[in-house]
């Protein structure tokens, strides 16, 4: 049994502390982590997706999949490399020598990784995805794709 709560209250604050002596009760061996900060939104899940969306429609970098795999490959593992010591060394080990389609390949599904290719973008605290999100429209901007439209619908 995992349980993530959040504690951004009073109130979930009074939960998680309930929550974890009834796990303490029942169990008699706890692991806890705790960490500072919020974690990425759901927003952002959307915004990232809108954006894969739009890159795919306005460039040749293919379809939505390969325009993920992309800003995966090209802006979320430098951000990781730079934060994260643990997944620099696990990166450098299991992809960097690796040939450049093979990589990127790897960022999306794959027998390897499951599903959602390398782990990436889930590992992103929420100031990693803004650092993320706005290293993408940078880029593509430059490249003549717009995203107005875009940003407006998910802020609103």
């Amino acid at each position: 049994m995992t349980d993530k709560i959040s504690v951004n209250s009073t109130t979930k604050l009074s939960e998680a502390i309930t929550a974890l002596t009834a796990m303490y009760r029942e169990k008699k061996f706890v692991v806890v982590t705790l960490r500072p900060g919020k974690d990425r939104t759901l927003d952002q899940n959307a915004l990232w997706f809108a954006l894969y969306q739009r890159i795919a429609q306005m460039t040749q970098i293919g379809d939505v999949e390969d325009a993920r795999r992309y800003c995966k490959l090209h802006f979320g593992v430098p951000i990781m490399r730079a934060s994260s010591e643990d997944f620099r060394h696990g990166y450098n080990m299991a992809l960097l020598n690796l040939p450049y389609e093979v990589k990127l390949s790897w960022m999306g599904p794959c027998a390897l990784f499951g599903p959602d290719g390398f782990p990436v973008t889930r590992l992103f605290n929420r100031a990693q995805g803004i650092a993320y999100t706005d290293q993408i429209i940078a880029e593509f901007t430059a490249k003549g794709v717009f995203f107005s439209d875009l940003l407006g619908e998910v802020a609103a």
